[in-house]
């Protein structure tokens, strides 16, 4: 059976924890299917006590209704949960059934009454407007109306003061609020043979250059220690490692700015993330090491999972699609769908078309054209683009020299902006900064 679940925290860790009930409900209760975007809510009925964080998830489980209630209890415990005696209090976790299917249950169980589908869940945004990412037809069973119209009738009323606000979770009590701006990724290659000729392989160098690129705006930066152009030799992982964990350790000594790690590798993953790094940006979405997805997972860390064919090797000869468009997110949907079987919530997923990887100059331009569409397809997961100095655009513009591509690697910024990209990942930050933020103003106001 198909179940719609609602969990929230308020105290401590709250990431953490909601990270702790999506394993636990892997563990114990079935297998999650796919999560809606983490929601910062203020407190409804006590107001006095800290935000929330929120999120609902579809469980395939194979447990009755009261049994799955009786589980749920145990993962409050497990987690942390202790009474506190006041209804509707701080708590650290909350785990409710919504719906289980269609089905209607009102019964009495040894831990309290048990009423499916929620008795509440037409007054609280923080669970309708989650509802929305991944749910939003389902009809409720009772009230004969879909999640969407329960929320329009909702936000009709004065019951909403402070809408939830989708964020992105980095790291203990970090968030960053999605569609509030679009944020900057700065790149920072620490290889010999990056194709855009900027490999800083000198440590200090790249630490000051990321340090340079965070006081021009980047609000990430971005560090790769293997190129992914063109037929580039692969690296080995020690020698990946000996390459960006310096720099990461650099900057994190210095700035609290997120710091990506660019790697396809899960042991470079996992040492990097130790050493400071924020999140993982894998070129391959978890295909070219078996490791990576529940390396991931474990670290509950946002992952940026890439859309590409082949290998930097093969890629050049794997250009023929039906409808790229299409193609492209379906193969996104089925990536991201591999990293939430794997344990990655899909609140820490973030997609990348994957501009120039096994696509040429026209099939580049019709998914730049068409960002929106692609954002909605991949819902509620964020888009990040990364068009920065392609060939392509030398191709169009006749730059031969990546270095001189800023000015149409400005085009394609924007285009993302307008298309409701939560990221560009650029060379240029100083000057990519301000296209950013007057794109923003044009296309987010």
């Amino acid at each position: 059976m198909r179940v719609l679940v609602a969990i929230g925290s308020n105290l401590g860790n709250r990431a953490g924890h909601l990270h702790r009930a999506v394993d636990a409900l892997n563990a114990r209760a079935g297998t999650v299917l796919r999560t809606s975007s983490l929601y910062t809510t203020v407190a409804q009925y006590v107001t006095d006590q800290p935000q929330f964080l929120n999120a609902v998830l579809e469980l395939e489980t194979s447990l009755s209704p009261v049994d799955l209630l009786l589980c749920f209890k145990e993962i409050e415990v497990l987690v942390g949960r202790t009474p506190s005696g006041l209804r509707y209090g701080p708590r650290v976790l909350d785990v409710d059934i919504l719906f289980y299917g269609d089905m209607i249950v009102d019964t009495t169980t040894a831990v309290g009454p048990l009423h499916v589908p929620h008795l509440l869940i037409q007054e609280r945004d923080f669970v309708l407007r989650p509802l929305l990412d991944i749910a939003a037809d389902f009809v409720h069973p009772k009230l004969n109306r879909s999640m969407r119209d329960l929320y329009a009738d909702l936000q009709a009323t004065t019951l909403i003061q402070t809408p939830p606000v989708p964020v992105l979770g980095l790291g203990p009590e970090r968030t960053w609020v999605l569609d509030e701006k679009t944020w900057v990724m700065g790149i920072i290659n620490a290889t010999p043979d990056s194709f855009s000729a900027d490999g800083l392989l000198d440590a200090a160098a790249a630490v000051d250059e990321a340090l340079a690129m965070v006081a021009a705006g980047a609000d990430i930066v971005d560090i790769g220690g293997e190129s992914s152009r063109p037929g580039a030799v692969p690296v080995a992982a020690d020698e990946e490692l000996a390459r960006v964990l310096p720099v990461i350790r650099g900057i994190r000594a210095k700035s609290a700015v997120p710091i990506s790690i660019d790697t396809t590798k899960a042991v470079v993953a996992r040492a990097a993330i130790e050493a400071g790094a924020t999140l993982v940006n894998d070129i391959s979405a978890g295909q070219f090491d078996p490791q990576m997805l529940s390396t991931v997972a474990a670290l509950q860390v946002p992952y940026v999972l890439m859309h590409m064919r082949g290998t930097p090797q093969t890629m050049t000869s794997l250009k023929e699609y039906t409808n790229v468009v299409d193609d492209v997110a379906r193969d996104l949907q089925a990536a991201v769908a591999a990293a939430v079987a794997q344990g990655i919530p899909t609140w820490n997923i973030i997609v990348d078309p994957g501009i120039g990887f096994a696509k040429d100059k026209d099939l580049n331009l019709v998914l730049l054209r068409n960002v929106a569409t692609l954002k909605a397809r991949c819902a509620p997961c964020p888009v990040l683009i990364g068009a920065s100095r392609k060939k392509f655009l030398g191709t169009i513009c006749g730059k031969n020299e990546p270095k001189d591509r800023a000015w149409a690697t400005a085009a394609t910024c924007s285009a993302a902006v307008a298309g409701g990209a939560a990221i560009v990942r650029v060379h240029d930050v100083t000057e990519m900064a301000d296209v950013v933020k007057v794109s923003d103003a044009i296309w987010r106001s």
